[in-house]
């Protein structure tokens, strides 16, 4: 009668084993049989675009602070992507009645083959590790009637997150910028 309890107990939990593991098995796979390398999804504050728009009202915006920390950066033979955090804090100024807001932020990538003076002033040729990466960050400044609006300064800050791709094994040297601010991080792709 014992052994028979004792069968039953065993076997109801194998059942109730089987059935978690049916029921998570997408995420027990990815995370332990593959190994769930990848960062999670990015958190945006505000919305990002890689579109060009209608940009008329970038002239009402002053940056007066740009921060770049990485999050997460498990690059391995499996993983090529690391995720980032960028803040922005600045100040907007238009005209009266029309009130300046932070509608999207359009993000640019590309890379830096060589340094040449003229295409890219920004670069200082002494770094010793300049960018093989840009990614531009670009607040779009939009307006809206608002007859309270008297013109006087907007402060506005806004933090999101990025998930950028190694680009080779190795070193990867990226130049994260907004306006006139930049950061220069590396990333390392190892096998």
């Amino acid at each position: 009668m014992r052994k028979k309890k004792i069968i039953i107990w065993l076997l109801s939990i194998l059942v109730l084993i089987l059935l978690l593991f049916f029921i998570f098995r997408k995420s027990f796979i990815s995370q332990i049989a593959l190994g769930d390398f990848h960062p999670r999804e990015p958190k945006n504050e505000i919305e990002e675009t890689y579109n060009l728009g209608w940009w008329s009202n970038q002239e009402t915006m002053k940056v007066d602070t740009f921060t770049v920390k990485i999050i997460e950066s498990k690059l391995n033979l499996f993983n090529s992507f690391s995720l980032i955090r960028y803040t922005v804090q600045g100040e907007l100024k238009d005209k009266s009645n029309w009130k300046p807001y932070v509608s999207k932020v359009h993000i640019s990538q590309r890379f830096v083959r060589k340094y040449n003076r003229k295409l890219y002033p920004y670069l200082d040729r002494d770094t010793i590790s300049a960018p093989e990466a840009i990614i531009e960050i670009t607040p779009i400044i939009e307006e809206k009637e608002n007859k309270r609006y008297k013109g006087e300064k907007i402060p506005f800050k806004f933090t999101n997150e990025l998930k950028i791709a190694s680009y080779h094994w190795g070193d990867n040297k990226v130049r994260i910028q907004c306006c006139d601010f930049h950061k220069d991080i590396m990333l390392q792709q190892r096998k």
